[in-house]
């Protein structure tokens, strides 16, 4: 009774905490994991313990901490962060970039909403009577940069120019490896910025909070209003110039490439605050960036394959304070860039492309890497390839949110190559990406790191510390819509939140494999944190020696595998819920398979089986959920069937599909129709296909010999015809039906010594004393492969004196005969 009670009482809470969440837990799912926590004498309230205890951190996100303290509502961001990703696709990023901001920023997004709408309205207007050719770019677009630097000026008002510098210096040495420190220190002499070991760390990292981000997410938040504009406006242009159109403004070098191949390579261009190209296979090698002095550029790219290659550090794709919005619209285009690419520092940088098989090649803190800022990229079509080297591919660190949105495709997400993480795995690389928050441990929290991918068969490699992973006081999260993904990592991954962290995976669908070589992971929490993993559907599998659910050290674990027959391969003491006891308390380890016929290799885990294993860990496999159809049987549902009134050929055609995955039903269909269309369809047969060498052809021919008696009698016509391939189809058709008139056709075939092995190989198929007399004049026949095919033949017969022929055979030397007799059925020995 007591247990009912407190059942209704907390499915009135879900009401409050999961309005929401219906996509990512359903009511019954979440009234398990209270089940669970209850048989374990805990209540939902147990997961909100406090988990916020280094009190001197900076620059925590409220975001963040609501998770960390209340897994509940951690469900509740997972599911709105899809939500709002998804919107996404549709190319609208004003709402993507007002929210993520507000994330970043500790900001309320709403204050915003109407600030986009109205600004691109005046935009647009303007456009349309100012911008009547390309060249009326530079005047208009010139006049509104002044007032944007103005803007920019108040974000920075309250803290002087050397004083940014030293926060420029702060930035890229916190994220710099130990390998590249000599390459570093003549950048910084270059760029004239101060050396770190001089700077006032503990003061600087105080002084961050005077920068108005409210003011950086305003500005930037027009300022794509304004990009958005453009672009669009200038999709109406005519572009006849034969060579590229460039101006000198007080913003920055202002060009408009030709509708050919523009190389654009003179460093002395510089500042470049726009560029425009409308066509053609081009090649970028500038400086594409913002700075103090010029923060901001718009980039638009109309079409062709276009190459972007400058390995410098901070120099393409980089906001490093300001604004850096680029757009491709079409081809497949190659981006090599090196450190810092894509990136933001005290600014926004938005990189979209629109179409096209493209490939990513950068170096560390990039594609999608920020600190007090945004940086995404967003990319809407092609199979497209990811690569670098570390605190990439959707990265945030403090005040930041880094993101890679990629709507459809089979891509491909690699991080590593260079970095070793000494001490911990000396011969492995440290990743920290594909969804990864990063604090600067113990002084700042991190930010949130989101890589999502809509579509695809994908394929994510990373190394420690990788795919919705969060580090000191961040959020990682990595959300896969559909497709058939590959997961592939070497330590803290795949949903773990570590040292006060959130670290979060959802894969909605798709037969997908999980794979670390070490644990924590895939739903797990270290040093009060959480961890949270959802697999939504399909038949995966998942190999982690410690892990799918882990309260490891304080925290909160949480696995969750909704329906599927999956496979779990680690027989680890630490997994499928798993809670240790440390600092003298506990952690909870939860971990739920709620449907679908599961293999483990523990025996004390197994199908409609609860266990408990350390402190408060409790794994439960149930059938909550029905299996869900798998994507190939909704393919075959929504595939298109024959109809009866197709012509025979094309019946014929179905009906020799393989009959597999969604091909299933229509295969099915065809041969229903082969059959009751016989009439018509024996004459095409015998004509077209009797000779065929296509073992899928073959089997339609096996459906319709089967159920049609009209065809059995046109097939004896063709074993004397002259085609020999047809003659054997016909043998081994009427074969299968066990016809024992056949035999008389055998017999006279082997007296001529024509088509022996098909013979031999039919005679298996007829229950006959004679098909074994036949046979026994090959069981010691010189040819091998005469006497193994006679003793295959034997085997198949159901006839007493089968039994006796094959026995005749226990002295032949043979490896084949020897085995298949070795391998008898007892009631054949």
């Amino acid at each position: 009774m007591r247990r009912f009670i407190f059942f209704i009482l907390f499915l009135l809470s879900v009401s409050i905490f999961f309005a929401d969440t219906s996509g990512i837990l359903s009511t019954a799912e979440i009234a398990q994991l209270v089940d669970m926590l209850d048989s374990a004498g805990l209540t939902s309230n147990s997961l909100k313990f406090e988990k916020d205890w280094d009190l001197s951190t900076k620059y925590k996100l409220n975001w963040q901490l609501n998770q960390l303290q209340n897994p509940w509502l951690a469900l509740e961001d997972i599911q709105h962060i899809k939500e709002l990703c998804d919107s996404s696709e549709s190319g609208e990023l004003e709402q993507l970039l007002r929210e993520l901001g507000g994330i970043a920023f500790n900001l309320n997004p709403y204050q915003f909403t109407t600030l986009y709408p109205s600004a691109k309205s005046v935009y647009n207007s303007q456009l349309k009577k100012e911008v009547q050719k390309p060249e009326d770019i530079f005047k208009w677009l010139d006049a509104h940069l002044k007032n944007f630097k103005e803007e920019f000026n108040q974000v920075t008002r309250d803290v002087n120019r050397n004083r940014l510098m030293e926060f420029q210096s702060y930035w890229l040495w916190q994220f710099i490896e130990a390998e590249d420190t000599l390459t570093y220190k003549s950048y910084f002499a270059q760029k004239n910025l101060p050396e770190y070991s001089k700077l006032n760390i503990e003061k600087l990292e105080k002084e961050f909070s005077r920068l108005h981000f409210d003011l950086l997410l305003q500005s930037g938040i027009k300022f794509l209003a304004l990009s958005d504009a453009l672009a669009e406006h200038c999709n109406t242009l005519k572009f006849n110039n034969k060579s590229p159109i460039i101006k000198r403004t007080d913003s920055g070098y202002m060009i408009i490439g030709t509708k050919a191949d523009d190389v654009y390579k003179d460093k002395k261009l510089s500042p470049i605050c726009f560029l425009l190209d409308p066509a053609g296979n081009d090649r970028y090698e500038i400086e594409l960036k913002t700075s103090l002095d010029n923060p901001f550029y718009i980039f638009i790219d109309l079409q062709g394959n276009d190459l972007y290659r400058n390995p410098d550090i901070a120099s393409m794709f980089c906001s490093e304070y300001g604004f850096g919005y680029s757009l491709d619209l079409s081809g497949d285009d190659i981006y090599q860039t090196g450190d810092f690419s894509f990136a933001s520092f005290t600014g926004i940088n938005l990189h979209q492309d629109k179409s096209g098989d493209d490939f990513y090649q950068s170096g560390l803190f990039s594609q999608g890497a920020a600190m007090f800022g945004l940086a995404a990229i967003i990319d809407f079509e092609g199979n497209d390839s990811y690569k670098a080297t570390c605190m990439a591919q959707g990265f945030g660190s403090t005040y930041g949110t880094g993101a890679i949105l990629d709507f459809s495709g089979a891509d491909v997400y690699y991080l590593g190559g260079k970095y070793f993480h000494e001490p911990l795995m000396p011969l492995d690389y440290l990743t920290l990406g594909q969804g990864m928050g990063f604090g600067l441990r113990p002084d700042m929290a991190g930010g949130l790191g989101l890589l999502f991918d809509s579509k695809g068969n994908d394929k994510y490699l990373g190394g420690v510390y990788a795919q919705g992973s969060g580090y000191w006081y961040a959020t990682g999260l990595l959300i896969d819509i559909s497709g058939n993904d590959v997961y592939n990592t070497v330590y803290y991954p795949q949903g773990s939140g570590i040292h006060l962290a959130c670290g979060f995976l959802l894969d909605e669908s798709g037969d997908d494999a999980y794979y670390s070589r070490n644990g924590p992971g895939q739903g797990a929490g270290h040093d009060w944190a959480l961890g949270i993993f959802i697999d939504s559907s399909g038949n995966d599998a998942y190999s982690i020696p410690g892990g799918n659910g882990l309260g490891l050290t304080n925290s909160v674990g949480i696995f969750i595998d909704k329906c599927g027959d999956d496979r779990y391969e680690r027989q680890y003491p630490q997994n499928y819920g798993y809670a240790n006891y440390s600092r003298s308390t506990g952690g909870i380890g939860l971990f739920l398979d709620a449907g679908g016929t599961d293999t483990y290799p523990d025996t004390l885990k197994a199908n409609n089986s609860s266990w408990y294993s350390g402190t408060y860990g409790i794994g439960r496999d149930i059938e909550l959920n029905r299996t869900t159809k798998t994507e190939i049987e909704k393919l075959s549902e929504e595939a298109p069937l024959p109809k009866e009134t197709d012509k025979i050929e094309e019946i014929f055609a179905a009906a020799s599909e393989w009959e597999v995955g969604s091909a299933v039903k229509r295969v099915q269909k065809g041969r229903e129709i082969l059959v009751q269309r016989a009439d018509e369809a024996i004459p095409f047969i015998i004509s077209n296909k009797i000779n065929t060498q296509s073992s899928l052809e073959y089997r339609a021919l096996e459906t319709l010999a089967a159920k049609s008696p009209k065809f059995i009698q046109e097939l004896y016509k063709v074993i004397d015809i002259e085609d020999s391939l047809a003659a054997k189809n016909a043998l081994s058709l009427i074969a299968e039906t066990g016809d024992t008139l056949l035999l008389d056709y055998v017999e006279r075939l082997l007296n001529q010594k024509k088509y022996e092995t098909t013979c031999i190989s039919v005679l298996g198929a007829i229950n006959s004393e004679k098909s074994v007399n036949l046979l026994k004049n090959y069981i010691h026949h010189p040819s091998e492969r005469f006497r193994y095919l006679a003793a295959r033949s034997l085997k198949q017969i159901k006839h007493p004196s089968a039994r006796e022929a094959l026995m005749l055979m226990k002295d032949d030397t043979s490896f084949l005969v020897q085995a298949l007799l070795r391998n008898l059925p007892p009631e054949i020995n």
